[in-house]
């Protein structure tokens, strides 16, 4: 995801935070714990600044090692390193936890754009991509911003992004459902078909699914629109509108 979501995310994670007796019956912890999770939001992203050598290094690099296994691990002991000195009487395990949750949740999120993250290494290299939401979704963008309205009016801010999570958890099995939905409808429209990847594209202003399909270029729509295949091609950019 992007930078804007992942700290909104941090945010609704501290508040989230409060359904833990624990962290809502001390104030240094609560605080701490936010600020636990606002960085914990943003920290694999720390691979940002390779940006300042040069953008293919950052390109190459990007959600590698800063998002892999081992720095899930090692990034919120990091934050606590750092964060335990000035609030010396928090619950320090429940500081990590909700540390941990926000560190994790923010590589958990971006195996689920296209850009993909190495998350499974040291085990792999692979890249894990399952291009089923934007690397910024102003739906889940949006229903942040509303919980953290709400909490800024007064509302109780756990049971506020509980309700919030468990919205965007179904739009996602939504994106999923869609995904395959448009998957099939592309492999019964083409049989030229070989290798294609499905990446979303801002489904909720026009429900568009922007794809890349080796060999074949094609619109299709609710109504009958005839295919166009273009020979010689290599490799096309294309969208599905639903």
């Amino acid at each position: 995801m992007d930078t804007g979501t992942h700290v909104v995310m941090g945010f609704a994670i501290g508040g989230l935070a409060t359904l833990d007796p624990v962290v809502a019956e001390s104030a240094v912890t609560s605080q701490s714990v936010l600020i636990g999770a606002i960085i914990g939001s943003q920290i694999p992203d720390i691979d940002t600044v390779l940006k300042l050598r040069n953008n293919a290094v950052y390109i190459r690099n990007h959600r590698g090692i800063t998002h892999s296994i081992p720095a899930v691990l090692i990034w919120p002991l990091l934050i606590l390193a750092v964060l335990y000195p000035f609030y010396p009487e928090a619950n320090l395990l429940h500081l990590w936890i909700w540390t941990f949750l926000a560190v994790f949740l923010h590589v958990f999120v971006d195996i689920f754009n296209a850009y993909g993250t190495q998350a499974i290494r040291p085990f792999s290299s692979k890249w894990v991509a399952l291009g089923v939401i934007n690397t910024f979704d102003p739906i889940i963008f949006g229903i942040h911003v509303v919980g953290l309205v709400l909490w800024g009016f007064g509302f109780d801010p756990g049971p506020t992004f509980l309700y919030m999570y468990m919205i965007i958890i179904l739009y996602y099995i939504l994106r999923f459902f869609v995904q395959h939905a448009v998957k099939s409808a592309v492999k019964k429209k083409s049989r030229m078909l070989k290798r294609s990847s499905f990446l979303p594209h801002f489904i909720f202003i026009s429900g568009d699914w922007q794809l890349s399909l080796k060999n074949s270029f094609m619109w299709l729509g609710h109504m009958a629109v005839p295919s166009l295949f273009l020979k010689n091609s290599k490799e096309f950019q294309y969208r599905i509108i639903r």
